[in-house]
Parts: C-alpha cells; structure tokens; sequence
C-alpha cells in the first residue's frame, strides 16, 4: 500500500486562491443534499398534515432552509394550497411559513 500524504504535498505548490478554492470545496462536500420525496412519501405527509390539523396534534417538520436543514415543532394553523405552504404556530408564538417543496421530514411530536 502506497502512503503518501494525499492532498497535503501538492498544497505547497498551489497558490492560496487554489487552496483556498479546495477547502471551500471540501465544506461543500459535508453538507446534506436536496433529494426529492417519492410519491409515497408525499401522500404519507399529506395524511400526517391533515390529521394533525384536524385533530389539532403538534408536529416536528425538518424543512431546507437555502441549504441547511432547520427544525420547528407547532401546531398547523393554516393549511394553503393555492400557494403551496404550511402555515405552523410554534410554541414561542411564532409563526412559520413552509413551502410544501422544501420539506425534509413530518413526525408527531409527543
């Protein structure tokens, strides 16, 4: 088995842009991807979001916020589906506006 230093000896010929360049790229590499949500997933949340707002249940949503994943957890207080968005009432009293495109994840809260 060939051990070499990998990466670390080509750094000392590269110009600090370029290495620069490929640390951005290795934070880049850590974070999560976007994947879409098969049908049966989307009809399991369909089912999870109504239920909840029906039966006035607290939810735990995971949603992509830009490339990050943020939580909330909260109550639906609106449901919009000419826009495309959930409307939830978290227990800080803020409220959050959802995109039905940007959700990771949907579980009851306990």
């Amino acid at each position: 088995m060939i051990r070499d230093r990998g990466r670390i000896k080509w750094t000392a010929m590269m110009l600090p842009e370029h290495v620069a360049q490929l640390r951005e790229w290795q934070k880049e590499d850590g974070l999560p991807t976007r994947q879409q949500p098969d049908e049966q997933q989307l009809e399991q949340w369909n089912y999870q979001i109504h239920e909840a707002a029906e039966k006035n249940l607290q939810i735990f949503v995971h949603y992509w916020d830009d490339e990050t994943v943020a939580e909330v957890k909260g109550h639906i207080r609106k449901i919009d589906t000419l826009e495309g968005m959930l409307h939830l009432f978290s227990e800080n009293g803020e409220t959050h506006r959802i995109l039905f495109v940007d959700l990771k994840s949907i579980s009851e809260s306990e």
